[in-house]
């Protein structure tokens, strides 16, 4: 196949990656929505997903998509590196200029690519979705009664620590709660070791697995028959508020 044929072949490949790239960011952006959005625009929690993926999981092919571009980008730079340098050489005639461009060039291209690996990022607690849309909300709701109030900063200071006790004792109360799962899950897999459900797996995944029927599972957990079976469980559990040890007990249950 002649050089010209492979130039042609790989713009059309980088041509359609492009698109699906700005597709995708759409998608992401647009209709799968995170999760403040979804409760401004549903009201309520559910889980936005097309194809069975949801946002997370398109970001990733999108970045896949990214990097396949940037591969095809540096064929398509070796196929015409020829060209290319032409009108290096052509735009710069000073021999010293071009090296010093091109190395200014080189080196803000790799910042570009490994600066993610290198700053430091700042971490600060934030509300769940539903916390953000309800104060959200009641913001809307209240601007017109807003009046300005003057704060005593002793008073402030005071609130601030009360804030950060309450928060402590609330984290403490969710670490027992947490550990108090941990101990239920351990005594359900007492029941029967060889039983394995993780949260990724889906719904059609243990069916086949355990050869148990979905409806058996829809029946038992109480799950809508329109939920699609390509559906990861930790989606569900956290869409439907069951456990992953209650799979496991249906499992142990039905195999006697």
């Amino acid at each position: 196949m002649s050089k010209s044929k492979w130039n042609f072949i790989i713009d059309a490949i980088m041509f359609v990656i492009i698109g699906l790239i700005a597709g995708l960011g759409l998608l992401i952006k647009y209709v799968l929505l995170p999760g403040t959005e979804r409760w401004v625009k549903y009201g309520r929690s559910v889980n936005l997903t097309f194809w069975g993926l949801d946002r997370h999981d398109w970001g990733k092919i999108h970045l896949i998509l990214a990097i396949v571009l940037i591969a095809l980008l540096a064929l398509h730079i070796i196929l015409h590196w020829n060209i290319i340098v032409c009108w290096y050489k052509r735009f710069f005639k000073n021999r010293r200029t071009r090296i010093f461009i091109g190395i200014c060039f080189t080196i803000i291209t790799i910042f570009f690519i490994i600066f993610p690996f290198i700053i430091q990022v700042d971490v600060e607690e934030t509300l769940s979705g539903r916390e953000r849309y309800a104060l959200s909300t009641k913001t809307e709701n209240s601007g017109e009664r807003e009046t300005t109030v003057t704060i005593n900063p002793d008073t402030l200071k005071d609130n601030l620590q009360l804030e950060k006790s309450t928060k402590k004792v609330e984290q403490h109360k969710k670490y027992e709660q947490i550990q108090h799962e941990e101990h239920s899950e351990h005594e359900h897999h007492d029941i029967d070791p060889s039983i394995e459900v993780k949260g990724y797996m889906t719904l059609s995944e243990i069916s086949r697995k355990y050869n148990i029927p979905e409806d058996y599972f829809k029946s038992k957990l109480d799950l809508p028959s329109s939920v699609s079976g390509s559906d990861q469980l930790g989606h569900l559990r956290k869409r439907y508020g069951f456990k992953m040890s209650e799979i496991e007990l249906i499992i142990s249950n039905y195999k006697k």
